[in-house]
């Protein structure tokens, strides 16, 4: 199983983001990631999870 969480905005929305995921970890923990774009610029973190 996965978890997708997505959101739009023009405010810092990173955690908000991080508290989805912990909200959906239950879903899938072999890995997880996270990713924003701030000023054109993709960042983006990724991780193996509790698998």
């Amino acid at each position: 199983m996965c978890g997708v969480v997505g959101i739009v905005s023009k405010e810092e929305v990173a955690p908000s983001i991080y508290e989805a995921l912990t909200v959906i970890q239950h879903r899938g923990q072999d890995a997880a990631g996270i990713a924003t774009l701030e000023n054109g610029r993709l960042h983006s973190r990724k991780q193996i999870g509790l698998g």
